[in-house]
């Protein structure tokens, strides 16, 4: 399925209409469906599509996938020769860091022969995967593409709102949790299977040693990184509950002088992101939590990685019962994130930020601020049947007090959001699920 991508794709569409040479860097994580985005773009645009790979061999690769003529390319100065006389106005070399992996010196050819196709209005897209590989080639100071892009694009995965389309014979409370399980990623969502249960997906296309996610997280840090494993303790600390730096060196058994290191890297390739109170202007050490950006590498590695073992000895039905007796407090995590687009997307409020708020031992789910009009919505997300809204606002407006942010020059909103309640209350936005699926 080829969902949404209406945004960046019209971008693509802006920057090949110009009169200009255009370099363009696509990049993001794997299975995010980059590839895929790019393959129908040039389906419409008779643009020529290039995908690279570690073969010795990839320039007759590369000319094998020029269909519309014979050609052959002795070395690279041939093939950068073909790029700038071609008849192909636009270019895309999918997987370009494999080329750079194959010959390092690829990129200073490019940055060479660029001088040349920059006087013409050809437009060369170059996507990548492995991130830390393309800060290498692209991204730095002094690194052979920085100053020369004219573009770049960072492909996220598909917001919720849009699970619906992979699965549009779930309701909404399942299309809840297979976001939780599988996030945003394209081929992940591929994988389930909506004739069944979440439960049946979970136990057949995760626990299942046979199948293609069984060992998807791990292989993705072996592309990426040489020695994956203090990546991996990081992100275990982090699914354990270990979310402050101090509490993440401890448990990963990382230095504190080499952690920052391991943990730019990470928020780098998106897996994990630095979370601190909404309500502060600096990013403060001692008040700064992570948590895991990717909701797939947060179940793999809360509900899989320590349990591999009993599963390679066939006792798959005891962890399947394991992960069921807290997958649902598990989902009241992912559940803040689906409220939070909520907001953003029901127009209830105009909010310039939002995020989650917390201060010696209080806790708001969501904290969302106008700065212009100095208002203020105060949320609480509750993943459970007939909430007590009376209780849960009370409990809230206490908290509130706390939060300094204008404090009495501010006009003060309150919101409940649960699967359902026990009755409805004023001085409060409520919404469950039914209200929350209309608004979507």
């Amino acid at each position: 399925m080829f969902v949404d991508r209406n945004d960046e794709m019209q971008t693509l569409i802006n920057a090949v209409k110009s009169k200009s040479a255009e370099l363009i860097l696509i990049y993001g994580r794997r299975r995010v469906g980059k590839s895929r985005l790019l393959v129908e773009f040039a389906k419409k645009h008779d643009a020529l599509y290039l995908l690279a790979d570690m073969s010795k061999n990839v320039l007759d690769i590369l000319a094998s996938q020029i269909r519309e003529e014979f050609v052959r390319f002795k070395d690279w100065e041939d093939f950068f020769e073909f790029v700038y006389k071609s008849q192909y106005k636009i270019i895309i070399i999918d997987e370009f860091q494999y080329l750079y992996n194959i010959n390092k010196a690829w990129p200073s050819m490019l940055q060479r022969w660029w001088e040349k196709i920059k006087e013409t209005d050809k437009k060369i897209i170059l996507c990548g995967s492995i991130i830390s590989t393309i800060y290498k080639i692209s991204k730095g100071y002094g690194s052979a593409l920085y100053g020369r892009k004219t573009m770049e694009m960072n492909l996220e995965p598909l917001k919720f709102k849009f699970i619906k389309d992979f699965y549009p014979n779930y309701n909404f409370e399942d299309l809840v949790r297979a976001y939780a399980v599988v996030g945003g990623i394209p081929r992940y969502l591929e994988e389930f299977d909506q004739s069944i249960k979440i439960e049946d997906n979970i136990r057949n296309k995760i626990l299942n040693k046979t199948s293609f996610l069984y060992n998807e997280p791990v292989n993705l840090l072996f592309e990426e990184f040489r020695d994956p494993s203090p990546y991996i303790s990081i992100i275990l600390a982090i699914t354990q509950g270990y979310v402050k730096f101090a509490e993440i060196a401890q448990a990963s058994l990382i230095e504190g002088h080499k952690l920052p290191k391991y943990l730019a890297v990470l928020e780098r390739v998106g897996i994990i992101e630095k979370d601190v109170p909404v309500t502060e202007k600096k990013i403060k050490t001692k008040i700064t939590r992570y948590k895991i950006k990717d909701n797939f590498y947060r179940f793999w590695f809360k509900f899989l990685y320590r349990n591999k073992s009993a599963i390679e000895l066939g006792l798959e039905n005891e962890v399947f019962n394991s992960v069921m007796k807290d997958f649902n407090s598990y989902i009241g995590t992912i559940f803040e994130d689906v409220c939070r687009e909520f907001i953003l997307e029901s127009g209830e409020f105009q909010p310039t930020k939002i995020g989650k708020w917390w201060h010696k031992g209080r806790e708001i789910d969501i904290v969302a601020l106008n700065e212009h009009n100095k208002e203020i919505l105060f949320a609480e997300c509750k993943w459970a049947e007939n909430v007590n809204a009376e209780k849960i606002l009370a409990e809230l407006r206490e908290k509130a007090r706390f939060v300094e942010w204008y404090k009495n020059k501010r006009k003060e909103h309150y919101c409940i959001i649960a699967k359902s309640f026990k009755k409805r209350i004023s001085d409060v936005l409520l919404f469950d699920l039914k209200d929350i699926e209309k608004r979507f």
